[in-house]
């Protein structure tokens, strides 16, 4: 069974794979460095940031999946968890054996897309910074895999969201609503975007470990399907039996829509989503 290190197990998607992971009997070890994994795993305490914190713990045939470097709100540590970690992960494989890297990426990397679904080959125009630094990583990361033979894997993920996610559109819907709070929607409610559900992220991220592929390869984990954020805000009523308060706004800060075709992984690696928006909000509500 494959040795799995994970970078970031302490967060939303972090603590979902941990414990599919676990289910699927493989020797896993994490770092952590403030949160606690609440569980058997086998933790260290390390910072992404600081070299030293890695190159002791990766091994020969490691698999490394980095889910550091999510946006919190803070442009700056996220430039640095991004870019500067990232080149610290990179550096301390270079020495190993026959590792691979799995680098948790988004759909945002495409920019606005009206007409049809991403693909993977298809030209990146990000148009916020979020989009924009994943980008750049993204293209540091297939520099070494082209330049050194590293074995790496990206994904790019949709919008991830579940029973435990609280930030997030669907997530900040559910809270706003708890709290009888206003919805301000822009675009006037009339933007597009990709969501999956937690559990099909986690298995399609697991179908990837388990597929073992070498070389440099690019996929989308997404629905391959886009909804329109004021039906969205409609279905959650309906299943929540609420009527929240929605202002709709003119305001366009960001994109108007982002979807990704998912067809590349499906043929790769049997990667099929199994939980409806309809399904998932339901979990999400319950």
């Amino acid at each position: 069974m494959s040795n799995v290190l994970l970078l970031g197990g302490s967060g939303f998607l972090g603590k979902e794979l941990l414990c599919k992971l676990s289910k699927e009997n493989f020797k896993i070890k994490t770092m952590i460095h403030r949160k606690k994994i609440p569980n058997s795993i086998i933790t260290f305490k390390g910072n992404i940031l600081k070299k030293e914190s890695l190159e002791k713990k990766i091994e020969n045939r490691d698999i490394i999946i980095n889910l550091v470097g999510q946006y919190h709100g803070n442009l700056s540590k996220f430039i640095d968890l991004n870019i500067k970690g990232g080149i610290n992960l990179l550096e301390s494989s270079l020495k190993k054996k026959n590792v691979r890297i799995i680098l948790i990426s988004t759909i945002s990397v495409y920019g606005e897309n009206l007409k049809k679904p991403s693909k993977e080959n298809d030209e990146l125009l990000p148009q916020n910074p979020y989009g924009l630094i994943k980008k750049v990583i993204e293209k540091i990361y297939q520099n070494y895999a082209s330049q050194f033979g590293l074995n790496i894997t990206i994904l790019r993920l949709s919008n991830l969201y579940g029973s435990n996610k609280k930030i997030g559109f669907i997530g900040n819907i559910r809270n706003s609503i708890k709290k009888n709070q206003k919805i301000i929607l822009n675009h006037n409610g009339n933007q597009y975007r990709d969501f999956i559900y937690i559990d099909d992220a986690v298995d399609g991220i697991i179908k990837v470990i388990k597929k073992n592929k070498k070389g440099f390869h690019i996929y989308n984990i997404s629905s391959g399907k886009r909804y329109m954020l004021k039906n969205i805000v409609k279905k959650i009523s309906t299943i929540s039996q609420t009527k929240p308060k929605i202002i709709f706004s003119s305001s366009t800060p960001d994109e108007r829509c982002i979807w990704a075709n998912n067809t590349k992984a499906a043929n790769a690696f049997g990667f099929k989503p199994q939980i409806t928006i309809e399904e998932g909000l339901k979990r999400l509500i319950k």
